[in-house]
């Protein structure tokens, strides 16, 4: 069966409803064109052609200090994109991650598109494993508007106590002009016993040339209601060819 990914399944209709907008080197899919989260980010756009490279820094500042990881991103195939991940916290190299990403087609005439990511993080102090299988769907609503949403499963720590969280990230995006972009990305994580840890991510995107791309926003993460919020700013910075 043809991929449902392939260009020719996600032109728009012919009765020129909705136009998709160019631009934004960040893009979780290449068509229906719907920006990337900053927090929680995509292994490539869904649907990315084979031969697609990226790298990128991610730079999160808050009270604890600052994390910072940067990535290198290819599509080996079409709709297929592997990934290596380096998370420090200052000078410290935490951890390697290593993700696969697939596309499972399109949906609504090209407006939606869905896929899957899997990841696996080896904590070098604690020698441990913790992996993540994610379910990706992104949406173009109109011209301007478009969501992203993730829902999935983390099994942390294979050799201490086994923990499993829920994972759910939900991005509303609006396209102000074909080079800058504004969106909200709310970012969940439910463990055993309901502790819950969410946080808010206000962020704007702007498309400095048609390879580079600046991320960038602030906002709050909290643990269970009656803790105390913990602020946070977070850039992203991306070249991709």
């Amino acid at each position: 069966m043809t991929p449902a990914f392939s260009q020719a399944s996600v032109v728009p209709p012919d009765d020129g409803s909705v136009s998709f907008p160019e631009g934004d080197a960040a893009v979780s899919s290449e068509l229906p064109h719907v920006p990337e989260p900053l927090l929680f980010d995509l292994v490539r756009p869904l649907g990315a052609d084979k031969g697609e490279l990226e790298v990128n820094a991610l730079v999160q500042h808050a009270s604890g200090g600052t994390a910072w990881a940067p990535e290198i991103e290819y599509a080996f195939a079409d709709g297929y994109a592997l990934e290596l991940e380096l998370p420090f916290e200052g000078a410290t190299l935490e951890e390697y991650k290593v993700a696969v990403q697939g596309t499972a087609g399109t949906l609504l005439d090209g407006r939606m598109i869905h896929g899957w990511q899997a990841i696996v993080y080896y904590e070098r102090n604690s020698k441990d494993y913790t992996a993540d299988l994610i379910y990706l769907n992104g949406a173009r609503l109109s011209r301007k508007w478009s969501v992203f949403n993730m829902v999935g499963l983390r099994h942390a720590h294979f050799r201490g106590d086994g923990d499993y969280i829920g994972l759910v990230n939900n991005s509303i995006f609006y396209d102000y002009s074909q080079r800058l972009t504004f969106g909200l990305e709310v970012n969940s994580e439910i463990s055993d016993g309901w502790r819950w840890r969410h946080g808010l991510v206000p962020q704007i995107h702007f498309d400095v040339s048609e390879h580079v791309t600046l991320q960038f926003g602030g906002g709050r993460s909290r643990l269970n209601v009656g803790h105390p919020a913990e602020k946070t700013f977070i850039w992203r910075l991306i070249y991709s060819w």
